[in-house]
């Protein structure tokens, strides 16, 4: 029997990833850092995975094994696998490079084959720099997947077929039936983020400026569909632009973000959306890039800064991130006194409304 290896059995890991590899016949190991989760997995021997909607039947994962990073057995396991997922958040990749270089080291000439499945740009690169293997790829996530309680093992995550692969790296698999292969996969996952996570990010932190706390209610508040709908065409014209897609293309999917963001069958928190905030600030990152794509073309870029400010604004209010440092980071910008005078209207509480139609002038 096959045998994969998900570094990570969180929701994503467990919930997304596990369905597609149990489906095509993998035997499942799972390996967390969370000692309490593992020992969950190991009492209970399986887990359902429920679907937001009618569309789905739920599917029970049976018949893993499930270890600890502290554990003797996961070099071997690594080391005798045919296929290794990561599902750690992009910042916890480099704590891998220990556990997985061991296991390099006792597979010999053999090449370990790994998927990072992160929420990030160049997400490998610890492990490419590690020099772990030849056969590192990235696979892009476009289903949530969540924990209704907090101690059960059951998960809900939206009917999302497939799990795109970098297809460019040699010794990926491609045959695995929900995991294609993509030729230009820099493309799609710059896409991804700056169109999917950036529309995210208006949600999110506009959302928490007005306070909601359920996700999906902040997505069809009317102030934040405005400005949805607002940045919807600018960001559609920026990342067609610098990815040479067709408008039309790049507009269906835009439009598939903000219609996943508004459906009220996939419950969510602002809070889960919004945090590490800083982060989400940084070059490569959902806010950073879009605005930098909106000055390279000539674009209007209220909407972005307002997303941008209101990021900041949850940063040192949520999180005792330093004002003067994020806006440092972007002070490069022709748009940089814009956008602190954007995250001073929001400092002072300024109307939603009001910072909207401030917003359209630039």
């Amino acid at each position: 029997m096959k045998e994969a290896v998900l570094i990570g059995a969180g929701q994503t890991g467990r919930g997304f990833i596990a369905p597609i590899l149990q489906t095509n016949a993998y035997h499942i190991t799972f390996i967390d850092k969370n000692k309490e989760l593992i020992d969950r997995l190991n009492a209970e021997k399986s887990y359902t995975v429920h679907y937001f909607g009618d569309g789905k039947e739920p599917v029970t994962i049976t018949g893993y094994d499930a270890y600890t990073t502290a554990d003797e057995e996961v070099i071997e396991k690594l080391a005798h696998s045919d296929l290794i997922t990561t599902s750690v958040f992009a910042g916890n990749i480099k704590e891998l490079v220990g556990l997985l270089s061991a296991a390099a080291e006792l597979c010999g000439e053999k090449q370990l084959r790994i998927v990072c499945c992160e929420n990030g740009v160049h997400v490998k690169q610890p492990l490419v720099d590690a020099n772990i293997s030849d056969s590192i790829s990235e696979g892009v996530i476009f289903c949530t997947t969540l924990q209704p309680k907090e101690k059960s093992l059951a998960l809900i995550s939206e009917d999302v077929a497939e799990l795109p692969v970098d297809g460019s790296v040699k010794g990926m698999i491609p045959d695995i039936v929900g995991m294609p292969l993509e030729a230009d996969f820099p493309s799609l996952i710059q896409r991804k983020i700056y169109t999917y996570n950036f529309m995210s990010a208006i949600v999110a932190y506009l959302g928490d400026y007005l306070q909601y706390e359920v996700y999906g209610e902040a997505a069809n508040d009317p102030q934040i569909m405005e400005l949805m709908d607002r940045a919807v065409p600018v960001v559609s014209t920026i990342i067609a632009r610098e990815y040479a897609v067709e408008q039309d293309v790049q507009l269906a999917f835009t439009m598939r973000a903000v219609h996943k963001f508004r459906n009220r069958d996939i419950y969510d928190t602002v809070y889960r959306n919004a945090r590490q905030a800083q982060r989400k600030l940084g070059k490569e990152e959902r806010l950073y890039e879009p605005l930098r794509l909106a000055e390279k073309y000539g674009q209007k870029c209220g909407y972005i800064l307002l997303a941008a400010a209101a990021a900041m604004r949850y940063a040192v209010v949520k999180e005792n991130s330093n004002p003067d440092t994020l806006m440092k980071m972007y002070e490069n910008f022709h748009s940089a006194d814009k956008l602190k005078e954007v995250y001073g209207l929001l400092k002072e509480s300024i109307s939603l409304k009001d910072v909207i139609k401030f917003c359209a002038e630039f």
